[in-house]
């Protein structure tokens, strides 16, 4: 089984997703928001005129074939000094960028020197920055910022957009979508790390041609400062917002509840609910005639919830 598979997000969601898919085909492009402007992705972006490499350093690791120690050397931060912050796979794009001049270079030599299968591919080549309107009518620009201002000004988010205008798609993104099989949204922050990517010109065309089958992965948590109280109907209508009617044609979704205790600490630190599939969202689903996959798929480590990257992978190997 090679299938072409096509997977869009940004965070730390989309890695989840790569790990697993890799065991089942070496055919695998993974299309990377470029919103980022916190932490250490953001003084490089302002330092060096760069686009942000924290979520596509991610991906690259994800889906590295090299040994432990390498991969724990991309991913390692310095916690202390003037690298106070800064991640070593971050510095190394950086350099390649200021080497080879060109940010899809840099990816391109760092995916050979670390053997990786398949691409990752920057959904655009364009320094843009996030814009969120809030139901309040406020506006908040800075992707890092957006959570934290909407949750203290109590307003939900609306509307994605970015400045000073929104960017043309990266040419091998749009290839990428083209020559999919299958193709998988999310799980990630639904407005920072998901929806940035649909709004690229370009990319919903290339969706809407595409004969693929579209997954979306549901978050397993709501997420404060974006999704708080928000269903899994909710989540879908807001993605179909800033799309089109009918993306998708299956979504997977976790159904394992746990222990009660570790949900309640969720809500008590972040006032995070888990995203189940209720009556209301299966009847959307069925209306929509979205094929709606529930199962485990969920890990529990050290009191955090997180998709399984074993668990997902096998069940989208059903679909590939």
């Amino acid at each position: 089984m090679n299938k072409k598979v096509c997977v869009i997000g940004g965070g730390t969601g989309i890695s989840t997703i790569l790990k697993g898919l890799k065991n089942y085909t070496k055919n695998i492009s993974a299309i990377v928001s470029m919103s980022d402007d916190g932490g250490g992705s953001g003084i490089l972006r302002s330092e060096y005129k760069m686009l942000p490499p924290g979520d596509v350093r991610s991906c690259l690791v994800a889906l590295s074939n090299t040994e432990p120690l390498m991969q724990a050397l991309l991913q390692y931060r310095f916690d202390k000094g003037s690298l106070e912050g800064q991640n070593v796979g971050n510095i190394i794009i950086a350099a390649l960028n200021n080497i080879y001049g060109s940010f899809d270079k840099a990816l391109y030599y760092m995916g050979n020197v670390f053997d990786i299968t398949g691409r990752v591919i920057p959904v655009t080549l364009t320094d843009t920055h996030l814009v969120a309107e809030l139901s309040t009518g406020d506006k908040i620009v800075g992707e890092s910022i957006i959570p934290k201002m909407a949750y203290k000004l109590n307003g939900k988010i609306i509307k994605i957009t970015m400045m000073p205008k929104i960017p043309k798609a990266n040419k091998d993104a749009i290839k990428a979508i083209e020559d999919a099989d299958t193709i998988i949204i999310g799980p990630g922050s639904l407005y920072t790390s998901i929806i940035p990517n649909l709004i690229i010109k370009g990319i919903l065309d290339a969706l809407k041609k595409s004969k693929a089958k579209k997954v979306y992965i549901a978050n397993v948590m709501t997420q404060r400062g974006e999704t708080l109280g928000m269903t899994l109907k909710d989540h879908i209508l807001a993605l179909e917002g800033h799309s089109y009617k009918g993306i998708f044609d299956i979504v997977l979704a976790n159904n394992y509840r746990g222990e009660e205790k570790i949900f309640e600490n969720y809500y008590e630190y972040e006032e995070s609910l888990p995203i189940f599939a209720k009556d209301e969202d299966k009847n959307f689903l069925k209306d929509r005639k979205i094929k709606l996959i529930e199962n485990n798929f969920i890990e529990i480590k050290n009191s955090f919830i997180r998709h399984d990257t074993k668990k997902i992978g096998r069940s989208l190997s059903y679909y590939l």
